[in-house]
């Protein structure tokens, strides 16, 4: 069983336009909407490779109700904490007539000292039937960052195999609580060392720093370059070239979802790689975060082009 963690969920809307025009009114149309959170958007896509997870976090307000019952109409198991301020929205506004698209992000909502004591309290209820736990996105607060990192530890007590993707804060307190997996970008890897990695030899010593802080398996999405990861002793690299791309909001999410769905199974690092790059791959084909379709991933797989370097 695999349990995501979201502290700062969204409800995540997809709207259309013909045209936009400054100064007048601007029609739009729902294509989409359901519930976001880079936690969420990777239950989503494990319960579309057919894994056992559940969907754990906030939820608050309108927005979060909706949320909520998008997931029950979907399918996805959940086991949300309600909070007092509303779950954030989060809009991906598509124009046709261009082909551009405007993304627009609200702040994470806040949370009060006792709403995350209940989380926690409920977290440890559950965490125990669990072999892995995804504690994905940022934690817009110093305070939930230190959360974060609690529950890290909690669970790595409990033997859990936890997994981090996070940013600022949160990633550095939840790396010093040693998950057995850190993934992150160039941009986020380069803020947690202090430097900027400007050769590939850089990034691979810049990996190397991060592993020297207990984490087991470091991991490094680098967009159309792919992802490279490291597990101390070797150094394997995943890309896949997609001709068609018509979305990519949330390929980093579906990219964890196929790394968690191989090492959930057993498989090894390079089968990692390979389930991760199909899985992101395959949310380019798809609008929205997590939506992939597991025939499409397995169709996918034999195209990932793995190499492999010693370290």
């Amino acid at each position: 069983m695999i349990l995501t963690i979201t502290l700062h969920p969204a409800l995540d809307r997809i709207l259309v336009a013909q045209t936009l025009r400054p100064d007048t009114v601007n029609r739009v149309h729902v294509l989409m909407e359901y519930g976001g959170g880079k936690g969420n958007n990777v239950a989503r896509a494990l319960h579309r490779l057919g894994a056992p997870v559940l969907a754990f976090g906030f939820q608050g307000g309108g927005p979060g109700l909706t949320a909520r019952r998008v997931f029950k109409r979907e399918g996805i198991p959940t086991h949300f904490v309600a909070c007092r301020r509303p779950t954030r929205i989060s809009t991906l506004l598509l124009e046709q007539e261009s082909g551009r698209g405007y993304t627009l992000y609200e702040p994470g909502q806040a949370v009060s000292a006792k709403e995350m004591q209940k989380l926690k309290a409920q977290f440890l209820q559950v965490i125990g039937g669990f072999q892995v736990a995804l504690f994905c996105g940022s934690a817009q607060a110093p305070a939930l960052a230190h959360l974060l990192a609690e529950l890290i530890t909690e669970a790595r007590q409990r033997g859990v195999v936890c997994v981090l993707d996070s940013s600022g804060a949160a990633l550095r307190e939840g790396t010093q609580a040693r998950p057995f997996m850190v993934k992150v970008n160039r941009d986020e890897l380069e803020e947690l060392v202090g430097e900027r990695l400007e050769t590939q030899d850089r990034l691979i010593a810049a990996m190397r720093q991060v592993q020297r802080q207990g984490i087991e398996v470091v991991a490094v999405t680098q967009g159309e370059d792919g992802l490279m990861v490291t597990d101390g002793t070797s150094l394997w690299q995943g890309t896949l070239k997609m001709d068609n791309v018509i979305n990519v909001m949330g390929c980093g999410d579906s990219l964890l979802a196929g790394m968690t769905y191989a090492l959930l199974n057993g498989l090894r690092l390079p089968e990692m790689v390979r389930w991760g790059v199909a899985c992101g791959a395959a949310n380019t084909q798809v609008l929205g975060a997590g939506f992939i379709n597991r025939a499409e991933v397995e169709q996918l797989l034999p195209r990932v082009q793995l190499s492999q370097r010693d370290l």
